[in-house]
């Protein structure tokens, strides 16, 4: 074999490709051993792909500048989805505790690595900086808007198993829920506030599409009123504590220009 053949690629050098090619591998047996296939797993194999993709695309730019910054954003918000992705799973209940533990474990080191990477890009190091990684909790989930949107998930849950509504419903339940959680993650971990906005605001609009199905059930007779009143009220509550964040957001951005 050539020298040449030998030689590793720039981003195949740092530490954290190979904890991130690891972290892959893991939440490919996750999602390959989960109880069911949903749209969760879906988002968590593209996430995780999004992570490769940006770090080796920022890895290829100059030190210090704004495209190289943009590309470790990508990743790192890549990451949020991934655990949000893994938190749907567990409020789904197609994976247990264990394989949910293990896989935001590793997404948080990958998290902790990037950040050490952007810093380092910052300040021109040369060296590939490790953050302090802690507990395995992921920002975002100290938010109420996710705490609430998590709890939708588990009522859906509940409610679809009991219900068992036609397929195409089930989809788009699966579908706006699953996207109100995501969203809310994924813009948390962005840098700008129009981006996390944009996001926030996405999940918002999830957030609505899961109070037309539900109103649309009823309307059919597929339901009672009383039945979705507290699946609506999750809804409702999500939504105006997304407006609210939006708006001191966008205050905050206001008062520090």
């Amino acid at each position: 074999m050539s020298k040449q053949a030998n030689q590793k690629l720039p981003h195949e050098r740092l530490d954290i490709y190979g904890v991130y090619l690891e972290t892959a591998s893991l939440c490919a047996d996750i999602a390959a051993n989960a109880a069911c296939q949903i749209l969760a797993l879906d988002h968590l194999d593209r996430a995780m792909e999004s992570i490769g993709v940006n770090l080796m695309r920022g890895n290829g730019q100059p030190a210090g500048s704004a495209a190289r910054a943009n590309y470790l954003d990508v990743a790192i918000g890549s990451t949020h989805e991934c655990a949000a992705a893994l938190d749907v799973c567990l409020a789904r209940r197609v994976v247990n505790e264990s394989s949910h533990t293990s896989g935001t474990q590793k997404l948080w080191r990958i998290r902790g690595m990037l950040l050490g990477l952007k810093r380092a890009s910052i300040s021109r190091a040369v060296r590939e900086e490790h953050a302090p990684y802690g507990t395995s909790m992921f920002p975002f989930a100290s938010l109420d808007m996710y705490q609430v949107s998590l709890s939708g998930v588990g009522w859906i849950q509940q409610f679809v198993d009991e219900l068992a509504p036609r397929p195409r419903t089930q989809r788009k339940l699966d579908t706006s829920t699953t996207g109100t959680v995501l969203n809310i993650a994924e813009g948390h971990g962005r840098e700008t506030v129009a981006d996390q906005n944009r996001f926030i605001k996405m999940a918002q609009e999830h957030a609505y599409q899961t109070l037309l199905m539900l109103d649309l059930m009823a309307a059919r007779n597929e339901t009672t009123p009383s039945r979705i009143a507290e699946g609506k009220a999750i809804q409702v509550r999500v939504i105006t504590m997304i407006h609210v964040w939006c708006e001191r957001n966008e205050q905050r951005n206001d008062q520090q220009l």
